[in-house]
């Protein structure tokens, strides 16, 4: 069975192509969403999170006020190697952990969406294929704003990662994410068909 890395850029699309996976035998793991239960009410990571950067990142559930905590450590590089210092093994136990469990019956292959696949280093060989979802660096930022951030915090969570045309470049498989929801689905199944037509 194989094992694919979904990885790309901010606003890019890639969760909504993760969404789809299932339709067509797909396991799938989220690490975007790993990380939101990790900083949610109750999670791992939360009280470490406040230690490193004080407790009114608390947001009124308990959890971690996430658009505070972007605020802080996507305008300081040191800030961020401290978030992810502490999230990154987290996300990397809770990875494993899915990656030992047997898969439910029909299912073609299994995927990990990793953003920072090649930020983080987890890009060994462990993987089958890469699948790179990127798209124009003007529409990353128009996403952004259209979700709440100004345009200076888009650029700077845009300068936080590896540019979409280098994770374009080193990735197995590319889906470009320019056009319409309907040019995003047939693409991502156009790349489904690919990694699995030489299934045994």
């Amino acid at each position: 069975m194989k094992l694919i890395a979904i990885t790309g850029g901010i606003a890019c699309g890639k969760s909504t192509v993760a969404a789809w996976l299932p339709e067509w035998g797909g396991a799938v793991l989220d690490t975007d969403a790993v990380v939101h239960g990790l900083e949610g009410p109750g999670g791992e990571a939360v009280e470490p999170l406040l230690a490193a950067f004080g407790d009114e990142l608390r947001d009124g559930a308990g959890g971690i006020d996430r658009r505070r905590l972007g605020s802080m450590v996507f305008a300081d590089g040191d800030a961020l190697a401290r978030l992810n210092a502490i999230v990154h093994p987290l996300v990397a136990e809770r990875m494993a952990a899915w990656l030992r469990r047997r898969t439910p019956a029909g299912t073609r292959f299994r995927a990990v969406l990793i953003p920072l696949l090649y930020e983080v280093g987890w890009s060994e060989p462990r993987w089958d294929a890469v699948v790179a979802v990127v798209c124009r660096e003007q529409e990353q930022i128009r996403r952004l704003q259209a979700r709440g951030l100004t345009a200076e915090e888009a650029r700077e969570r845009l300068s936080a990662q590896m540019a979409c045309d280098e994770k374009a470049r080193r990735a197995d498989y590319v889906i470009r994410n320019d056009g319409d929801i309907a040019a995003l689905r047939a693409a991502t199944l156009a790349v489904v068909r690919a990694l699995l037509e030489n299934e045994p």
